[in-house]
């Protein structure tokens, strides 16, 4: 059931981070910055247990959802984007702890699957 919340979360913070940077446009690094902030406060008071570790998963999706407009056409390419960060977060949370860089490389991976796939079997690329 964890890692179910701990996707869920993901997809909902890629896709706040994605609205607040592209749709909005106050910018990735703001979109990413109020997203996180929000999770890290309201998280763990709503999910003691685990909420620091979906707080953790909610900053992973957001650096994911700074991706550009022109590499994430919309909101659902974007909700594609952070599931993929979710499980890979998920696959990844025992590998390099406490070793800086994991979450954006995460989110780095998560993109450049996305845009691998459309360029190989959606033809999507421009």
């Amino acid at each position: 059931m964890e890692e179910v919340i701990i996707l869920i979360v993901s997809i909902i913070a890629g896709i706040a981070t994605y609205t607040v940077s592209n749709i909005l446009n106050r910018g990735p690094v703001i979109a990413s910055a109020i997203i996180t902030l929000v999770s890290g406060l309201m998280l763990p008071y709503f999910f003691p247990v685990i909420g620091d570790v979906l707080a953790t998963a909610a900053a992973c999706s957001s650096y994911a959802g700074m991706i550009s407009v022109e590499n994430a056409l919309n909101p659902l390419e974007m909700a594609v984007i952070s599931l993929l960060t979710g499980i890979l977060f998920i696959a990844a949370s025992s590998a390099y702890v406490g070793i800086g860089g994991r979450l954006g490389t995460i989110a780095a991976i998560s993109c450049f699957a996305w845009l691998g796939f459309k360029k190989v079997f959606v033809g999507l690329d421009k």
